[in-house]
């Protein structure tokens, strides 16, 4: 389940000349979060369609359907160890489905918002995070280096990522806009 709303939060958006690149980049994003480098509370690419249209493919998040079988199967477990196997279940499916209603990542009609100024054919990857070790994160993200959109850090986040930057020795400032 994500965390709740008071934990602090960088929101990353990059641009992709295709959906492939941001698919790639996607991909890395997810290999970090595999290997513990990057915690992600929510990913998605935004994709504008040739016939331009804007799809949204979030990653991360609890749907409905997924919160009521979640509920459910915990529910169980609790009906057979307190002897309801009826009432508790019903009640988990309850709590779950309430669960996936709330959605505490990315805001779905921001990343439409995002959509609407791509050109066709264009992808955004958004990323909700955590937690990161923004170094390796830098490092190991650079080839996919898309057009920052937005850049929201928390003030840990730019601090770290500063110190890479200058360990790089690469100086100057990178030019990201935000919302």
């Amino acid at each position: 389940m994500p965390p709740p709303m008071s934990v602090a939060r960088s929101f990353v958006a990059s641009a992709y000349v295709s959906r492939e690149d941001a698919d790639e980049a996607l991909a890395a994003l997810e290999q970090l979060a595999r290997e513990q480098l990057v915690s992600l509370d929510d990913v998605a690419l935004v994709i504008r369609t040739p016939q331009g249209q804007t799809e949204l493919h979030q990653r991360h998040g609890l749907a409905v359907g997924e919160g009521i079988v979640g509920g459910g199967v915990t529910g169980v477990l609790a009906g057979i160890l307190l002897g309801l196997p009826v009432a508790v279940p019903l009640a988990g499916m309850a709590v779950g489905a309430g669960i996936g209603l709330i959605d505490t990542g990315i805001d779905d009609a921001r990343m439409k918002r995002l959509g609407a100024e791509l050109e066709p054919g264009r992808a955004i990857l958004c990323a909700l995070i955590r937690d990161a070790d923004w170094a390796k994160v830098r490092e190991r993200m650079a080839r996919f280096a898309g057009e920052l959109v937005v850049v929201e850090l928390t003030p840990e986040a730019e601090a770290a990522l500063a110190e890479a930057q200058r360990q790089a020795g690469a100086g100057g400032e990178s030019a990201t806009r935000s919302e």
